[in-house]
């Protein structure tokens, strides 16, 4: 730990928290001691959470809830009122507070016997090992514009012999994708395919959300979602899509902590660049491959003959 980051001790009482968990473990194994087996290594293990908005703040919280008991948590941004239609945390007493300080506290009164690791300064260049360092699971939710930051968390996620992988999720419209990063797959840098230092030019916007969000919404237009967000200078989300995010995080955090994330037990989730998507206006979800452009130019048109 840094000087600029702080613990909130948990502290342990293993009938509440048996209690607490106990209605997880049906769903955990083939039998009882499968079971609690399973949600003993939820319990022991370690997971980072680079980023506490929408997807980062909502997954934090459910692998409290599903009895991982020591979190580590960053976020160097503070709520604003955009916020709230998303964000577990944002609410009209904590604007302009800080992301990670307030989930923590969240988690901290919610499940009082979770470990958090706050770094209120963010995932930085300087931190990144020291966030990295002691966790079996990662979760990146850093903006994806912010390159040297992810980087640099991409490679301590690959320098660590502890960690088992790193997922990741985006939204966009009414669905959201999920990803997988492993040690001997393809790199962050590989992804992106410019270098560090690269200027965030519009070109390279572009590129960056067509390797993110690479499954356009069924509409408005791609055209009118660009406008909108030069005009704004955010990202628009709709407040029903971040739950999908937690879920979908989650329910594969759980499984790989637990050790049940291959046959027989779930289908084992592809790695980089293939993705999972799943999307509400097509009742219905596929694996597609990150490529540099949109799994479904064109749809928008198709629909509406624009």
């Amino acid at each position: 730990m840094t000087d600029a980051t702080f613990r909130l001790d948990g502290i342990y009482d293993a009938e509440i928290y048996w209690e607490r968990v106990s209605r997880n473990e049906v769903f955990l194994g083939l039998d009882r001691a499968h079971m609690r087996a399973s949600q003993e290594k939820i319990s022991n293990a370690v997971v980072g959470i680079a980023g506490q908005g929408a997807v980062g703040g909502g997954v934090a919280m459910l692998l409290a809830r599903l009895g991982v008991r020591h979190l580590k948590i960053a976020d160097a941004d503070a709520f604003d009122t955009s916020n709230i239609n998303r964000q577990l945390g944002a609410a009209a007493t904590t604007i302009g507070q800080n992301k990670a300080m307030v989930i923590g506290q969240m988690i901290h009164e919610t499940t009082p016997d979770v470990t958090i690791d706050v770094y209120p300064e963010g995932i930085t260049t300087a931190n990144a090992t020291d966030f990295v360092d002691g966790c079996d699971l990662l979760i990146d939710c850093i903006d994806f514009y912010t390159i040297a930051e992810r980087f640099a968390f991409h490679r301590a996620f690959r320098d660590s012999d502890r960690c088992q992988g790193c997922l990741s999720s985006k939204m966009i419209g009414h669905g959201a994708n999920l990803y997988l990063f492993t040690k001997d797959g393809l790199t962050l840098e590989d992804f992106y395919g410019f270098p560090e230092g690269a200027p965030m030019t519009p070109a390279l916007q572009d590129r960056l959300v067509r390797l993110q969000a690479a499954y356009l919404p069924r509409f408005p237009g791609l055209d009118v979602i660009y406008d909108w967000m030069n005009e704004k200078g955010a990202a628009p989300m709709i407040a029903t899509t971040a739950p999908l995010t937690h879920y979908m995080v989650g329910s594969r955090a759980a499984l790989i902590l637990a050790g049940l994330n291959e046959a027989p037990y779930c289908e084992p989730l592809p790695e980089m660049p293939k993705y999972l998507w799943i999307d509400a206006t097509r009742a219905q979800c596929a694996i597609h491959t990150f490529d540099g452009n949109f799994a479904n130019e064109g749809e928008y048109e198709a629909h509406f003959n624009s």
